[in-house]
């Protein structure tokens, strides 16, 4: 038994969204302010046992808090009408008003096999299909009573009049009239549905929630005592067990001998004092008598006053507080003790819930990249082995290093680029991927490339893909020259061999993010078998280019490559950029170096003599050459450089004045627009 699907309606950015849970663990990405956080935030508010949890108006998506107003004023006139005698439009109107009141929905798809124990979801079952193993549970923030909202909202406008402020009324007022409601609801027929108490819902649904921001710090007194706090929360949860009972009778027994022998010294010191009560006439005071100090001791009690967690210095002779630890081993033994802790939690709870959510937000808040990798590729073995009952784990993450380690079936990616959040499961992903031709070696090489290489690209509002290392190691410099405002933002940069960017066609177009592609024109002879590289204004020549060739534009002659206009570079957000004349009908490069070269090539000549790469220079212009020299011989000279191109990059870098070549200018220009 399993939570499959949760569609949510009308919370925050979720205004439509549905998320497929994975059966383990479910990895959700994407950029900041995407609604990670909102989708855990809202089972938080519908499953969480605790009373501090409430809803407020800004929980609306803001869309349907303007409907509010909308729907007061709506309201108002439709009180007007009925004044008026014109009943029928008073009552048409009427209902447009009740219909613009929101109301937020979270629809929980559970699946379960005929072999699961369903006494605990028993009374959300509601169809007699036998080949039906799914019920739904839907949670509603909605409006009690829409029509006395909506009277009260538009009595209170009037009496203020224009000092009146709709949403400092709303704010005040939300939990007066927005109420949570439960219901289980028919999988097959909408319209079959059963109301649920709140505790029934919950005790079906066991949530336990562990959120990035913990009270860890570096501060080197025992202050915060977190660790030691969550060992006091564990300390609870396992004090009911069969297994752990013994230890704990052993624990009270020796604090009930610790409190007798207190009892007894407590008697001795405050003896004295208690006698002093007497003068005030305390034994006149019948039926009272005179008090006594007692010690009552308890494991919980101890633990939450007394206890700290300590680790050993270097020699082992002096024991240093929590806080001399580093936080990200604190905050691994604060997740795993969590995790254990709700596991215990679940196995003592009276009824047994029928499913165990675990909501991890971040976990590699201070964990460095091999402790990330660890934690996200043991989770699920070690709620294996700690439980027989199956829990299941969501994960907000923002870890390339998780991400990689997950594989694509278990990520669900949170698109904000439009106007409302947009969920996409990349297992659909995956299975569509495999459907085309060389779908399957295409999934293989990104699953490598995930695993070899950082995957940022599911966190960046930009991404380029670069073809060498010489544009990677220049790209930072090439951006702060001509597109300032990308350095404000999170560009992805992405290096991907000479034939391999097409390889990210089907998941960049499924990530919808913006995405500039730079790459070589790559210019070949046709005109002979093994079509070797040529200079780019060879005769009918062609490209080499898989992604200028089957991509964008899609074309292959050289002359058509550079007649072909800006519109058709681009496909949907993503746009290629390639060689290009620096002045209309003049000289242009195969690859990059020569395209530097051409762009640079009066800064090269006056700089040559700095250049470690100058003897490759003199080797086809001889010494001291001229730019105009140097740009007629940019092929050759990059074709002397193919060996060297980091350190081309390097001593780009230490030149002065230099500019960036035409055709990435003008990429990089078009990826700072929004």
């Amino acid at each position: 038994m399993h939570v499959t699907h949760a569609r949510v309606s009308n919370f925050r950015a979720l205004r439509d969204a549905e998320v497929q849970v994975d059966a383990s663990t479910t990895l959700i990405v994407g950029r900041n302010n995407s609604g990670k956080t909102s989708f855990v935030n809202l089972f938080e508010k519908f499953f969480s046992a605790s009373d501090d949890v409430k809803f407020v108006l800004e929980d609306f998506t803001t869309s349907r808090i303007a409907d509010l107003e909308h729907a007061r004023r709506q309201f108002t006139e439709a009180v007007q009408l009925d004044a008026d005698g014109d009943e029928e439009a008073a009552v048409a109107l009427r209902s447009k008003a009740l219909e613009l009141v929101p109301a937020i929905h979270l629809a929980i798809t559970i699946d379960y096999d005929e072999e699961d124990d369903l006494a605990p979801i028993s009374s959300a079952i509601l169809d007699l299909d036998e080949t039906c193993h799914s019920v739904r549970i839907v949670a509603e923030l909605a409006a009690t009573d829409p029509v006395n909202l909506l009277a009260d909202f538009s009595e209170a406008a009037y009496r203020a009049g224009s000092q009146f402020n709709s949403h400092k009324w709303l704010r005040r007022k939300f939990n007066e009239y927005f109420t949570a409601t439960y219901r289980a609801v028919s999988p097959v027929d909408d319209s079959v549905s059963r109301e649920l108490k709140p505790s029934a819902a919950r005790s079906m649904l066991a949530v336990r929630f562990i959120y990035a921001q913990n009270k860890f710090d570096d501060t080197p007194a025992d202050k915060t005592r977190t660790l030691s706090k969550t060992f006091e929360a564990y300390y609870r949860a396992s004090s009911s067990d069969d297994k752990r009972g013994q230890n704990v009778d052993q624990i009270e027994e020796a604090l009930a001998l610790a409190s007798k022998q207190l009892d007894a010294n407590y008697d001795e010191l405050f003896e004295p004092f208690l006698n002093d009560l007497n003068h005030f006439g305390l034994e006149l005071m019948s039926p009272l008598h005179s008090p006594r100090i007692v010690a009552l001791i308890e494991g919980a009690a101890v633990l939450r006053g007394s206890t700290r967690i300590q680790y050993p210095s270097g020699d082992a002779q002096y024991p240093l507080p929590e806080g001399h630890n580093g936080l990200g081993y604190s905050k691994l033994i604060f997740t795993i003790l969590q995790i254990r802790g709700f596991i215990e939690s679940c196995s003592q709870a009276s009824p047994q819930p029928a499913l165990q959510v675990l909501f991890i937000e971040e976990p590699e808040a201070h964990l460095h990249p091999q402790m990330q990798e660890t934690f996200i590729k043991n989770i699920e073995e070690y709620i294996k082995n700690k439980t027989d009952r199956n829990v299941q784990v969501v994960i907000t993450t923002h870890s390339s290093h998780m991400v990689a380690r997950s594989g694509f079936s278990k990520i669900r990616y949170f698109d904000a680029t439009e106007r409302h959040v947009t969920i996409k499961d990349l297992s659909t992903f995956q299975a569509n991927v495999k459907k085309t031709r060389d779908g399957r070696e295409t999934l293989r090489f990104l699953e490598q490339y995930m695993e070899l290489h950082r995957c940022d690209m599911f966190f960046a509002d930009k991404i380029i893909l670069v073809e060498g290392t010489a544009e990677r190691l220049l790209l930072p410099r090439m951006i702060g020259r001509c597109a300032a405002r990308l350095q404000h933002q999170y560009v992805s940069v992405i290096e991907v061999g000479d034939a391999y960017a097409i390889r990210f066609r089907s998941l960049l177009e499924f990530l919808n993010v913006k995405t500039l592609i730079i790459t070589d024109i790559d210019s070949v002879d046709p005109s002979q078998k093994k079509r070797p590289s040529c200079h780019p204004a060879t005769l009918g020549a062609g490209t080499s280019n898989s992604t200028l060739k089957k991509w964008l534009p899609g074309k292959d002659a050289i002359t058509d490559l550079l007649a072909t206009p800006t519109q058709d570079k681009m496909s949907k957000k993503v746009r290629v950029a390639y060689q290009v004349p620096e002045e209309p009908n003049g000289t242009f490069g195969r690859s990059f170096e020569d395209a530097f070269i051409i762009a640079n090539a009066s800064v090269l000549a006056d700089n040559l003599s700095g250049l470690a790469l100058k003897g490759h220079f003199e080797r086809t212009v001889g010494e001291r050459p001229s730019g105009a020299s140097i740009e007629s011989k940019a092929y050759q000279i990059a074709e002397n450089l193919r060996d060297h191109k980091t350190d081309f990059a390097f001593d780009a870098m230490l030149l002065d004045g230099w500019k960036v070549p035409l055709y990435i200018d003008e990429g990089l220009q078009w990826l700072t627009l929004p």
